[in-house]
């Protein structure tokens, strides 16, 4: 699969962070695969020990629930895959969908606020949402992310470091301000 955020880059952009969905998003996914791995093992035994009249029967029903199983958990992995997202040196970048894609950016210039949403499952779990407020009062919030805090942080750094390189040169460029911040 193509790296959709790689391809995004502009000349001289770099990746400062890569993030992707916790596995929790999944949950669901998960827990029918391990359920239906369950009853495929216990119609196999059944077969076997219990059951030998039926076992051709069981023992079908059986590996179709392994196999069903399976195709759970490859479904979970590929939606989980599907939406990455990206902090670069510029623009805060998400990909999402695997055969329609749909790629958000975000200039750090842009970027007003970054909320941080984390409930009491989600601290145990290690996994959150941070939502980024752009100016007009725009926002765009990332779900069950692994290390939100961790996210903010690095967005939260990547915003104050365009405004400080910027300020510093409109210092540099403008005398007057040097003069005003001497005499006060």
């Amino acid at each position: 699969m193509a790296n959709y955020i790689k391809q995004s880059l502009e000349e001289g952009e770099t990746i400062i962070f890569k993030g992707r969905l916790h596995w929790s998003y999944i949950f669901g996914y998960l827990f029918f695969s391990f359920l239906f791995t369950i009853g495929g093992i216990v119609a196999i035994a059944l077969a076997y020990y219990k059951f030998p009249e039926r076992k051709t029967e069981l023992f079908y029903a059986g590996i179709a629930m392994l196999v069903l199983a399976f195709f759970i958990w490859i479904i979970g992995r590929i939606i989980r895959t599907r939406s990455e997202f990206a902090v670069t040196d510029t623009r805060f970048v998400q990909k999402d969908g695997i055969f329609n894609i749909k790629m958000t950016e975000i200039p750090l210039g842009r970027i007003e606020t970054v909320n941080f949403y984390q409930s009491l499952w989600q601290r145990i779990l290690g996994t959150g949402c941070v939502e980024m407020v752009g100016s007009g009062g725009t926002s765009h919030q990332v779900h069950c992310i692994e290390e939100p805090m961790k996210v903010r942080k690095i967005i939260c750094a990547s915003i104050k470091k365009p405004q400080n390189t910027q300020n510093t040169q409109i210092a540099q460029n403008n005398p007057n301000t040097t003069n005003n911040a001497a005499e006060s």
